[in-house]
């Protein structure tokens, strides 16, 4: 920044800061002074946390959301009342909240909430869902309007419109045939994803109040309607959340959101004494970039908490994929085991975990450069750079056509070699899928965790010659690893033991064990007059 000349701060950003200070609400503490908790529950949700791989911020409301499935499933007809105090009973016994502190506001909203919701499940009429996953789906949407009440963030939806304010200016749709409407949700949409990280539940919640305004005040008989022609309003909600530019916005916000990561962070954390800045407008020059120095530091820690997430989450799932299917198929097939192949699944992708997190670089110095310009852009012209940015670009070249074959061939020669070697070593069908698919769940959350420690990097830095050939190695296995994760995730052997073995047993048992305390305590009582 030049010293010399005075920064003046835009009647924009000043706007801002007082409209995001007013509607931010500080975090509720909903578990203070909990003495509901249970040490079972906490313990097992500790261990069950452990197991799933997520972001920390989707923790409670995966919570929820795994609960209301779960007394759904169970008990398809249970009403919306109990539903509700299960629901708080069980977050309660693993210290997510403390009833007591919640307000009786809340409380109806909620039970309004589960009264919509369980009225759609009831009604919804779909081709295309499958019923399992319409209520996985409807339960999920159900799950983040309950963290809405416990978490309100309305200041969040200022934040991505004044973003969006900002970065559309360097938005170029020449060629390009999409509404302003259209246009805006996708911009907004990534800007969502890229500042506020939030799961495809959440993302998909997003978009449908966004599509659907009156979403979440929509009447009892509107919803029966609406869910009994289910697919037609889904259909909507999913051209917003597919559409076939998405990628493009996500390319185009990448390369502008780190300057609001800090501001946001700065503004959560109640940094900033909003009259002093416009007294002294530099106060918020120096905060933000000083909270790129904080920021940086702290993703060299997230990257190495998210990396022992990983291992713990690999780790485990695969032993217990060993015991369930490689060891039996083993066995079947030759009559014994073959320790080799078994040694080398368990231990080879943990061992690549803990190397890929080794590896893993911050921003390169010259980044700290281009966030601080942009900074400037930002406060004082209310523009980030004048460049435009092409969201389609021209059509590529003929030479790009013989890249990509030769990229092809190089895939299908790296996977070749692969599957020879394990062959070699006498690994069976069965030991050959779970090398592939542990091998790509590795290089994949290696690829997202690489990107929490570049989430603040304006432009991507050309890597050294060593990571380059390694990357080109393993980017076949992201790619796997991309496509399979995700759909895993509902089929982790260890977790659905956990959901439908331990946790529903174990939250049955806690439930009788406190309405007998209740009784006895209620029999104590009568005895005291």
């Amino acid at each position: 920044m030049d010293s010399k000349k005075p920064i003046v701060l835009t009647i924009e950003i000043v706007k801002f800061l007082k409209e995001f200070e007013a509607a931010f609400v500080a975090d509720k503490n909903l578990k203070r002074d909990n003495d509901k908790t249970v040490g079972t529950a906490l313990i097992y949700e500790k261990i069950r946390v452990a197991l799933e791989y997520q972001e920390e911020h989707l923790i409670f409301k995966n919570a929820i959301s795994r609960i209301l499935r779960r007394k759904y499933m169970l008990n398809p007809g249970i009403e919306s009342k109990q539903l509700v105090q299960d629901l708080i009973n069980e977050l309660s016994w693993a210290n997510y909240v403390n009833p007591e502190k919640i307000d009786p506001l809340d409380m109806e909203r909620i039970q309004r909430a589960a009264d919509r919701y369980l009225v759609i499940l009831k009604y919804a009429r779909s081709g295309r869902f499958k019923r399992p996953d319409l209520i996985k789906m409807v339960l999920d949407w159900l799950a983040c309007e309950i963290d809405e009440v416990f978490i309100p963030a309305t200041e969040n939806q200022l934040l991505i419109d004044y973003v969006h304010s900002i970065i559309r200016q360097n938005l170029n749709l020449k060629g390009v045939k999409i509404g302003d409407d259209e246009s805006e949700i996708q911009l907004k949409s990534a800007i969502n994803t890229l500042l506020l990280k939030p799961d495809y539940p959440l993302i998909q919640f997003w978009t449908l109040k966004l599509v659907y305004p009156d979403w979440s005040t929509m009447d009892l008989e509107t919803l029966k309607k609406m869910s009994r022609s289910f697919d037609p309003y889904y259909n909507k909600l999913d051209h917003a959340l597919n559409h076939p530019l998405r990628k493009n916005y996500l390319s185009f916000a990448k390369r502008y959101i780190a300057p609001f990561i800090l501001l946001r962070s700065v503004l959560v954390s109640q940094k900033l004494d909003i009259d002093k800045i416009i007294d002294k407008p530099a106060l918020l020059f120096n905060h933000l970039m000083e909270e790129y120095d904080e920021l940086v530091q702290k993703g060299r820690e997230k990257v190495w908490r998210a990396t022992m997430r990983a291992l713990f989450f690999i780790l485990i799932t695969k032993i217990s994929l060993a015991f369930i299917l490689e060891m039996p198929f083993d066995r079947i097939l030759t009559g014994r085991v073959d320790y080799l192949s078994l040694v080398i699944n368990v231990t080879l992708p943990p061992l690549l975990m803990f190397a890929a997190g080794t590896f893993i670089k911050s921003p390169p110095k010259k980044n700290y450069i281009n966030v601080a310009s942009s900074i400037i852009g930002i406060i004082t012209n209310n523009q980030i750079e004048n460049k435009p940015f092409l969201l389609v670009k021209p059509k590529k070249p003929s030479s790009f056509l013989i890249f990509n074959t030769a990229y092809s061939l190089f895939t299908l020669g790296v996977l070749g070699l692969v599957i020879w070697l394990l062959v070699y070593l006498n690994f069976n069908f069965v030991s050959i899928l779970l090398f592939f698919f542990f091998i790509s769940v590795v290089s994949f959350f290696s690829f997202r965790i690489r990107n929490i420690a570049l989430e603040l990097a304006m432009k991507r830095s050309r890597d050294d010659t060593l990571t380059s050939v390694v990357e080109l190695i393993f980017l076949p296995f992201i790619r796997i690893g991309r496509t399979v994760s995700d759909r895993f995730a509902a089929f982790n052997p260890a977790i659905l033991f956990l959901d439908f073995l331990i946790e529903a047993p174990l939250k049955t048992i806690i439930k009788i064990l406190n309405s007998w305390f209740r009784f006895i305590n209620t029999k104590k009582e009568e005895l005291e007059f």
